[in-house]
């Protein structure tokens, strides 16, 4: 896995995990390594990638009956601090073995796993839509779909990946846009098939 944390300054921090320093990281006994990179703590402090691993030692078999499947032992790893929460107030984003997990968007890191899962269950004509557009469309189809939840915007921006702050943020753009794309419509508008003016 690859992990890359890209900054508004341009620095980009790049993390991969099947580059280890030490060739055995678990003393030669892991079978299997469970990777966590955690966002429950971004503000407070960082963005943290967890290894745990499955101990595949032999006197785990010893134990085991015969004609049974001796079972390997899930152990706590490391912890490894990729960003301090300071640092990512100036990150523009964080993407996983390329694809992007945590986008800058109207001032916020935006859970962009979750946006695409919840945009790939409610939005059936988003694909070629701009984010900004895709945002506003699904709150609005999670409003309507769930009307007891519609009264706590924050909740139901959050389902979206969003804060309510940001999806407001992206109505207003989203507006914006469409009314600058009306006047280019337009702007032929008194012209004849001449050229000449009407």
């Amino acid at each position: 896995m690859k992990v890359e944390i890209r900054y508004q300054d341009n620095r980009l921090d790049v993390f991969d995990t099947a580059s280890f320093t030490k060739a055995d990281p678990f003393d030669g006994q892991n079978m299997l390594t469970n990777f966590e990179l955690r966002f429950d703590s971004l503000g407070d402090t960082g963005l943290w990638l967890t290894a745990h691993f499955y101990d595949a030692a032999e006197s785990y078999s010893k134990k085991t009956k015969e004609g049974q499947t001796p079972v390997a032992h899930r152990k706590r790893g490391w912890r490894f601090l990729l960003a301090e929460s300071g640092e990512l107030d100036c990150a523009e984003s964080v993407s996983v073995d390329g694809k992007p997990v945590l986008l800058r968007i109207a001032g916020e890191l935006v859970d962009m796993i979750r946006f695409d899962h919840m945009c790939s269950i409610w939005l059936t004509t988003s694909s070629g839509l701009p984010i900004v557009q895709q945002a506003v469309q699904l709150f609005d189809a999670l409003c309507l779909a769930y009307p007891a939840y519609a009264a706590d915007g924050e909740k139901v921006a959050r389902f979206c990946g969003f804060s309510l702050n940001a999806i407001n943020e992206l109505r207003e753009h989203a507006a914006t846009s469409s009314e600058v794309s009306e006047e280019d419509d337009d702007w032929m508008a008194g012209f004849s098939d001449d050229g000449a003016l009407d």
